[in-house]
C-alpha cells in the first residue's frame, strides 16, 4: 500500500457539493533521472478512496495539491514540486490559482505543472492556452499527464499546451516493442524521451527497459518509494 496522508473528504469537496464518507489522499512521489544522478521535482499525487469524485470535486483535490505543493516550496521543505491541473479546473478556478501564486510569488518559479484532460471537453482552447502561457510568464515549467492508453490519442492536448515534457504510465508488458511503441509516440508528439517521466516503475525490469529507450525520467518504488507529506493547511476557499 502506498503510503498517504488522508483528509476526510467532507473537509475538501463539500464547497459546492456534498461529499460522501471517504477520504482524500496524498503522498509524495520524487522523480528521478534514470541517466544521472539529478533530482528533478517531487510529485504532489492525490487520489480519492472510498468515493468517487464528481468534476468539481476533483477540482476541489487538485486546488489541495496546488495549495499544499506552494506551501512546501514556502517552507524551504522541498527544492521542486509538480502539481496536477485538469483543463476543467482550469476553466473553472483560474481566478483562484493565480491569486495562489502570487501569494507565493516568491518559489512559484520551481513549481512544475502537469496539466490533463480530454481536449474534446474543453470549452475554450484559447483560455487554456492563455492560462499555459501565463505560468510559462511566471517561468513555471509546463507538461502534460497522459491519461489515455497511448499518447497518440492525445494529440490534440499536445498541439494545444506544447508541453516541455510528458508523464505516462510504465507498459504493461516488458516486451520490446511496447517500449519502443512508447519512445516512438514521445517523438512524434514533440517530446524528446529524455523529458519523458515513466511513472509506475514497480521493478529492476521495467526501469532496464525505461532506460534502454532513453527515457529521462522514472517514477515509482523502483525508483525511490513514496513519501508521506506533512501538511500545515487546510484548503483555504
Amino acid at each position: 500500500m502506498t503510503p498517504a496522508y488522508r483528509w476526510p473528504a467532507r473537509t475538501i469537496c463539500s464547497e459546492i457539493e456534498t461529499a460522501p464518507a471517504g477520504d482524500v489522499c496524498a503522498t509524495i512521489w520524487p522523480t528521478r533521472s534514470l541517466q544521472t544522478p539529478l533530482r528533478w521535482f517531487d510529485e504532489v499525487y492525490l487520489w480519492a478512496d472510498g468515493f468517487t469524485p464528481s468534476p468539481v470535486q476533483w477540482s476541489r483535490i487538485q486546488l489541495l495539491g496546488l495549495e499544499q505543493g506552494l506551501g512546501m516550496l514556502a517552507r524551504e521543505e522541498i527544492e521542486q514540486v509538480g502539481v496536477t491541473l485538469s483543463f476543467g479546473t482550469i476553466q473553472k478556478y483560474d481566478e483562484r490559482i493565480d491569486r495562489k501564486l502570487r501569494e507565493h510569488a516568491l518559489v512559484a518559479h520551481r513549481l512544475v505543472v502537469m496539466l490533463r484532460g480530454s481536449i474534446d471537453l474543453v470549452r475554450s482552447q484559447y483560455r487554456i492556452r492563455a492560462f499555459v502561457d501565463y505560468l510559462r510568464a511566471q517561468q513555471i515549467t509546463v507538461g502534460l499527464r497522459i491519461s489515455e492508453p497511448r499518447m497518440a490519442m492525445e494529440m490534440g492536448a499536445f498541439s494545444l499546451v506544447e508541453p516541455q515534457f510528458a508523464k505516462v504510465l510504465v507498459p504493461g508488458s516488458l516486451h520490446d516493442d511496447a517500449w519502443d511503441n512508447l519512445a516512438l509516440e514521445a517523438r512524434v508528439a514533440g517530446i524528446s524521451e529524455q523529458w519523458l517521466i515513466v511513472a509506475g516503475l514497480q521493478t529492476a525490469e521495467q526501469v532496464e527497459q525505461a532506460t534502454r529507450i532513453g527515457a529521462g525520467f522514472g517514477q515509482g518504488n523502483a525508483v525511490r518509494p513514496a513519501q508521506v507529506p506533512e501538511p500545515r493547511l487546510a484548503l483555504k476557499r
